[in-house]
């Protein structure tokens, strides 16, 4: 680990009001009295007021904090400077500051310092980069509770139950001699039953997590001249895809993300399946087709005018073969009799969600939000308690641990030899331990830390 002092501008960099130059590390004093001037005295934890100097010139009026290692973010002694919000300005004191002895920090390496100083551990590092990325209410509210410590805590209580079962198992082998409790198999399948319970528990909750976190991707499909793009239009609230009555206007994927309630969508509108001798708005029928591989929703569009084919039926087959939730919408209904409804929904009775609506005229609009938020029972955990993973490389890990207990419970179950089971209890322990970067490598955590951005 470096001991070098670092630097970089921890505030977005754009006209505004204030702007943050964070500095960490041993010579973040030294360096903030050779071109900051107060008659005020800086001391831990206070704010001071007072002028940037770059030789005999003020460079800006600004405000001084200095936290006091330990007691700071990183661990280490901590300066920063609240200057003016310009572009020029800001960058030309961090430039100040660099010329002093600090070195330009690299992504995240303030976090960074904050884990391996003991601070936050690895679990909680990611939650901060998960904070700043939030895009919901409740994205935000979960990973500030892991910040907090809520899978940590956990995590650690679920180590030093497996770590004390090894210990015993450990004295009873290498010390028989000693009148010490025999390790009744039995009672260890009963734990470790109980410990693979505790994990599964908190892996159920990765799914919801997962989609808080990076959204429902969603894919719009249909033939040309449904709608499609107007739905997307709708849905964003502007007007994101060229819309015309011509028959296969869209032929690339046109992405969007937005949000409905406290859920985020993230919408492709695909190219009209049919079929076509156009060789560029064949390439968008493919893409349109292999977009299926990556989705969790599709919303297939009928128009209530031209009914339904073959073609469509092999594309809601293929849909339903692969397991992805379904929605399917009739539109135009506004220039059809209500009674054609009723003929798709008895062509369509194996489809749970079936709405009518009319782009043009807002309707159906609102129950097709409401239908999304239902498939995916964004109601059914408690974000604001419960305990949420929401990041895949915990979900592996836990995954990972909870099949070498039930490792250890097979041994068990075939009479092996305690210290054979007392291996896979171990490496169990190692995959929660890494969860949380007590058992980690050096490769793990610089790969996490590159996510971050340059001030954080």
């Amino acid at each position: 680990m470096s001991t070098d002092t670092i630097a970089a501008i921890a505030t977005a960099l754009s006209n505004s009001g204030i702007s943050i130059i964070r500095i960490s590390g041993k010579d973040s004093l030294d360096i903030i009295s050779r071109i900051f001037k107060t008659k005020s005295k800086l001391e831990p934890n206070k704010i001071v007021y007072g002028k940037i100097y770059k030789d005999d010139d003020i460079l800006d009026t600004v405000l001084v904090s200095y936290f006091k290692a330990p007691k700071s973010y990183t661990g280490e002694d901590i300066c920063e400077i609240n200057c003016h919000g310009g572009n020029e300005i800001t960058r030309e004191i961090l430039e100040l500051v660099l010329e002093n002895g600090a070195r330009l920090a690299t992504p995240g390496e303030f976090s960074k310092r904050a884990f391996i100083n003991g601070k936050m551990d690895l679990a909680q590092s990611e939650a901060v980069i998960n904070l700043i990325n939030a895009k919901t209410k409740t994205e935000s509210r979960v990973a500030s509770k892991q910040l907090e410590g809520n899978l940590s805590n956990k995590i650690k209580e679920l180590r030093e139950e497996l770590i004390e079962l090894l210990a015993h198992i450990e004295v009873s082998v290498d010390y028989p001699e000693y009148d010490y409790d025999e390790v009744d198999p039995e009672n260890v399948k009963v734990l470790l039953n109980k410990k693979i319970e505790e994990i599964n528990n908190i892996l159920s909750t990765y799914e919801q997590g997962r989609i808080l976190k990076e959204g429902i991707n969603v894919a719009i499909l249909g033939k040309p001249n449904v709608g499609k793009s107007s739905l997307l239009n709708k849905l964003a609230d502007y007007d994101k895809a060229i819309v015309t009555d011509i028959p296969g206007t869209t032929r690339d994927i046109v992405e969007e993300t937005i949000n409905i309630g406290d859920v985020v969508l993230n919408i492709s509108d695909t190219a009209g399946i049919r079929e076509t001798e156009d060789i560029v708005e064949k390439i968008g029928v493919e893409k349109t087709l292999k977009k299926l591989e990556e989705v969790d929703l599709v919303i297939y569009l009928f128009n209530a005018e031209e009914g339904m084919d073959e073609k469509d039926f092999d594309v809601l087959s293929k849909i339903q073969n692969k397991g992805i939730k379904l929605v399917v919408v009739i539109n135009k209904m506004d220039k059809v009799e209500k009674s054609i409804f009723d003929t798709f929904l008895s062509k369509l009775e194996y489809i749970d969600h079936v709405i009518p609506m009319s782009i043009i005229n807002n309707e159906g609009i609102s129950e097709l939000k409401k239908t999304i938020l239902k498939i995916f029972n964004k109601n059914d955990l408690d974000f604001e308690h419960e305990l949420i993973i929401t990041n895949i490389r915990h979900k592996d890990l836990l995954k990972k641990s909870v099949e070498l207990l039930e490792q250890a419970k097979n041994a068990i179950e075939l009479s092996e030899p305690i210290d054979i089971i007392s291996i896979h209890v171990k490496n169990a322990t190692k995959s929660l331990g890494e969860i949380i970067g007590a058992d980690v490598s050096i490769d793990v955590v610089n790969k996490i830390f590159e996510k971050f951005c340059l001030g954080k």
